[in-house]
């Protein structure tokens, strides 16, 4: 029955096409109509998903919070009190603080913070980090259940609390492995259809343009593959990828790439290149690059933790420093010689299946 559906208030950063965001939407989509579901965007911007958003049947409100405003926060407390929400869940890192106390006094009985970063995504300050560092105590004190995609993000936030308190739980990123089996074109259908060249080694990459994409280095490696070898191409899709225009032209490799913005085709576009290149400097656990895995393209990644840790258990192969330029440049160059040895298809299917942690996280709503 309707009034039987556990009530749940989610909380996002907005409606942008970004990790948390598209993680939310697809998580929507397997839950149906199983709940009674509010989203909460913090931006009063609709974003690239807005309509995906509405089209799961959710409710989406606009209620930016700010960082310390009384009224606003007296309009969240009310929120959650007179809606009666089973489960708020913040999946805002420690800007999800203010929104747990919120909860707790309204009397919401689960309060989720989930973590989907691995580390913060701004610039140091003193008074930033006193207020990130007071916004953790809040999350820490009033969350019932403290949730990551990755041990790093946990480790990050957390230090030497994690392992030890129950209220944490590792729920790692869904993919849905079947999207990715439906592409039924080849590739040169593929790249007839997306524009692409058919005669060139396409490596491919999808993030906004954000600091921690990297994406600068990702260039200065593409530099040097082109001058070692003129097969290379490249294939850049995200939001305001295009602010790299400049940069490519400084570097003379302008024509050896192609930058895109946001795409909601991306299996299309994986199935479309030869190669992967992803070279964050700080990510909480990449669904750009579990994607490109589940769909068989071999793959060159930074070192970092969170992606070691979406890698086979000491298989560091694929590995290279993100600020490295010629390691990358030379590893990608054995890549194209054997792309066998960089290819993990079956390990990322296996665990990065939506429909095994989908159904985890649900099983922890309720």
């Amino acid at each position: 029955m309707e009034n039987n559906k556990t009530k749940v208030c989610f909380l996002i950063p907005s409606l942008n096409a970004g990790g948390i965001e598209t993680y939310l939407l697809r998580f929507l989509g397997y839950l149906g109509s199983s709940m009674d579901v509010t989203v909460i965007v913090r931006k009063n911007a609709k974003g690239e998903l807005y309509d995906d958003y509405l089209a799961t049947g959710s409710k989406v409100l606009f209620m930016p919070l700010g960082y310390f405003e009384p009224r606003k926060m007296v309009s969240y407390y009310s929120f959650f009190k007179k809606n009666r929400f089973d489960v708020v869940c913040d999946f805002n890192a420690n800007f999800a603080g203010m929104p747990m106390l919120l909860s707790k006094m309204a009397g919401v009985k689960k309060r989720i913070t989930f973590y989907r970063q691995g580390s913060h995504h701004f610039k140091k300050t003193a008074f930033r980090v006193a207020y990130t560092n007071f916004l953790n105590k809040l999350v820490y004190k009033y969350s019932t259940h403290i949730f990551a995609n990755s041990v790093s993000g946990l480790k990050f936030f957390f230090g030497d609390k994690y392992p030890a308190d129950p209220r944490f739980k590792v729920i790692r990123n869904g993919v849905g492995v079947a999207n990715f089996a439906n592409v039924h074109m080849d590739k040169k259908e593929l790249r007839d259809k997306l524009g692409m060249p058919q005669d060139k080694f396409i490596v491919g990459h999808t993030g906004r343009f954000a600091e921690a994409k990297n994406h600068f280095f990702l260039l200065d490696v593409a530099q040097k593959l082109v001058e070692a070898d003129k097969d290379f191409y490249f294939v850049l899709i995200g939001n305001d990828t295009d602010k790299l225009i400049p940069y490519s032209q400084k570097l003379g490799i302008e024509k050896d790439i192609m930058f895109l913005g946001f795409k909601s085709n991306i299996p299309e576009y994986l199935k479309a290149f030869d190669a992967f290149f992803f070279p964050s400097v700080t990510e909480g656990q990449p669904n750009a690059l579990i994607e490109a895995m589940i769909s068989g393209l071999p793959i060159i990644a930074s070192d970092i933790n969170p992606i070691v840790e979406c890698m086979p258990e000491n298989d560091m192969k694929s590995l290279v420093s993100p600020t490295d330029v010629p390691a990358a440049t030379q590893k990608i160059l054995e890549l194209k010689q054997n792309p066998e040895k960089f290819t993990y298809q079956k390990f990322a299917s296996e665990n990065f299946d939506a429909e095994i942690q989908f159904r985890i996280f649900k099983e922890n709503l309720q």
